[in-house]
């Protein structure tokens, strides 16, 4: 079960278990080698544990509106609550500027609140995937892990010797472990002083969102999911916090999500404008041009520091999730071609720019951006891909990809118009028309009466739900209602809904894909069918795990979570359909700028 929360600081992150267990972190940022592992491998991943003396209760949730965890350990003769986070605050400097601070530590705050708890705390760090070894060796006021070049260690108020030998501890009065580099200087006041800091950049944080009041807590915690997931010092956002969680149990659909795939953070920024939130969308689109103008071309992914060689290799020494193998590290998708992000990214400018009217000028190297996308859709729209569900063994026309097309020249066409640039509005409208033609002719399958994975295909894609949130037919088009209940029939089960039912290079799934049964919810809505756009949106979001989470996918016969987590597709499509459906979502289609508190530039 994925019963972990998340924490971080926008660099980094750690999976704690409910147990308050730490186990996953990768240090020092999202795509660098793990130091604790467990949650791919239960003996040697490694973990940072408390573990109580005795029989406890334990509840776990967050600090309302923030990132920061908190355990409760409850017995008749005892209590104590574990506090877990990553600092991240603003610093007043000189005058009234702000600089905003992220310290890359994991901090816990061990409090006792009733009767002298006793526990264990097991520091069992294991480097690079547990492939090095790490001795313990106390250094000053640390307990230090020496590995190749780095110092990672713990520091405490609690006696190291206690932590390294593993030993009993008697909780008489509050407790920290601080963990990372250069761990020197360091107090229990100050880590008090750094949670209350967090807390409050968190809070002001949330106070920005612009909310409907319908499932209010639940959007905030999928818009803080989503932060947790953007790199700060680039812009990019990474897929998932983990690799290898695999979408089915005893399958080989193992693959590392710790990147930036630029359709899936456009999608994710999209959802955060609807939110008002402008600060990662401008963010992400500094980072997504500045490395097409320096590579010359657009791949589909990226690291979180720009680079796109990805290598793929397999990590055979761990067990992996519930002994699912391969664990993958790398991913082989860098090398494909989805002609689907050109629209992606026109869509988020558009956005940006024209919609919700965040700025009211584009640079010049914005526009001569723009342009070079859509020089990139005329050349590549007739070509084959692997389309936006990465088959590794099929090019072939996919219907989303050459939507998606249509949509980045329609968006770019709506720039123009909102810029009042009638030549490129004329230059534009022939191969916008020439797409639609296209995908008409080519994509609509009359056996299936819908339109289908790719063409010539009698196959369903639920990505295909998206045709009437990008208004590619008019929402009472026959051809897009037969669509979207044609999916509804073949490609869900219950309020569980399949990306496709074919066999790919991995077998045939029978796990459900969760953004596809939030994309049916939406879809449903656009054609009038609301009473079962709510019925499913119910059931969907109860699979959210204690804390508010979702995965990537829900296996079709336990309606278990499955796959990489937490996953931003899912956390990004739930916070759409809960805004389309909510009474705030029909008073007002664009956000009321005057509604926004003034915030500074580095939120």
């Amino acid at each position: 079960m994925l019963d972990y929360g998340i924490i971080g600081n926008c660099i980094t992150c750690a999976l704690v278990k409910k147990d308050a267990s730490i186990e996953w972190l990768c240090y020092p940022a999202f795509d660098s080698p793990s130091i604790f592992a467990k949650i791919l491998d239960r003996q040697i991943g490694g973990s940072l544990e408390i573990i109580p003396h005795g029989n406890y209760t334990i509840t776990q949730k967050y600090i309302p509106d923030t990132a920061i965890l908190e355990t409760t350990f409850e017995s008749a003769a005892a209590a104590f609550k574990v506090y877990d986070f990553f600092p991240r605050y603003k610093k007043l400097l000189s005058g009234k500027h702000e600089k905003l601070i992220r310290e890359n530590k994991l901090i816990r705050i061990i409090k006792p609140t009733k009767g002298t708890p006793k526990i264990q705390v097991k520091y069992d760090p294991k480097p690079n995937y547990a492939l090095d070894n790490c001795e313990l060796t106390v250094t000053g006021n640390c307990l230090l892990c020496n590995h190749q070049s780095r110092k990672f260690s713990i520091a405490s108020n609690i006696p190291l010797a206690s932590i390294k030998e593993q030993a009993p501890i008697t909780l008489s009065s509050t407790k920290y472990l601080l963990v990372g580099e250069n761990n020197t200087n360091t107090a229990l006041k100050k880590c008090i002083q750094l949670m209350n800091a967090t807390k409050k950049y968190w809070q002001h944080w949330c106070s920005t969102l612009i909310l409907p009041k319908e499932n209010k807590d639940l959007i905030t915690r999928s818009a803080i999911t989503l932060k947790l997931h953007t790199f700060s010092k680039t812009g990019a956002i990474i897929a998932a916090a983990t690799t290898s969680i695999p979408e089915e149990i005893g399958k080989d659909r193992n693959f590392d999500y710790r990147y930036c795939w630029v359709r899936d953070a456009a999608y994710c920024v999209d959802a955060l404008k609807k939110i008002g939130r402008d600060y990662e969308s401008k963010s992400l689109m500094k980072f997504i041009i500045s490395k097409a103008y320096r590579d010359d071309h657009i791949p589909i992914m990226y690291d979180i520091h720009g680079n796109t060689k990805l290598k793929e290799q397999t990590l055979g020494h761990l067990t992996g999730f519930k002994n699912t193998k391969p664990i993958r590290i790398g991913n082989a998708a860098y090398r494909q071609t989805q002609n689907d992000i050109y629209g992606a990214i026109l869509d988020i400018i558009y956005l940006y720019y024209a919609y919700y009217e965040y700025e009211t000028k584009m640079t010049t190297k914005y526009w001569h951006f723009v342009k070079y996308i859509v020089n990139q859709i005329k050349f590549n729209w007739e070509k084959r891909d692997n389309g936006i569900w990465e088959f590794r063994g099929k090019y072939e026309h996919f219907t989303f990809s050459k939507l998606m097309c249509w949509v980045g020249v329609d968006r770019a066409i709506k720039l123009a118009q909102h810029f009042q640039k009638d030549n490129l509005v004329e230059e534009w409208l022939p191969p916008r028309e020439e797409i639609k033609t296209d995908i008409l002719k080519n994509a609509y399958n009359t056996e299936a009466n819908a339109f289908t994975i790719y063409y010539g295909s009698k196959s369903l894609d639920a990505s295909l739900l998206l045709m009437a949130y990008h208004e590619f037919l008019p929402k009472d088009d026959p051809r897009l209602i037969n669509t979207i209940k044609a999916i509804y029939t073949n490609l869900r089960t219950g309020y569980l809904t399949q990306r496709y039912t074919l066999k790919d290079d991995f077998g045939q799934s029978a796990m459900a894909f969760t953004i596809c049964s939030f994309w049916l919810v939406d879809a449903l809505y656009y054609i009038g069918e609301e009473k079962k756009a709510r019925e499913i949106y119910e059931k969907l979001i109860k699979h959210a795990n204690h804390l508010g989470l979702f995965s990537e996918t829900i296996d079709l016969k336990t309606k278990k979570q499955t796959g990489n987590f937490p996953q931003v597709y899912t956390h990004m499509a739930m916070i759409n359909s809960s805004i389309l459906l909510s009474e705030w979502s029909a008073k007002r289609k664009k956000i009321d700028r005057s509604a926004i508190p003034k915030r500074n530039k580095w939120f």
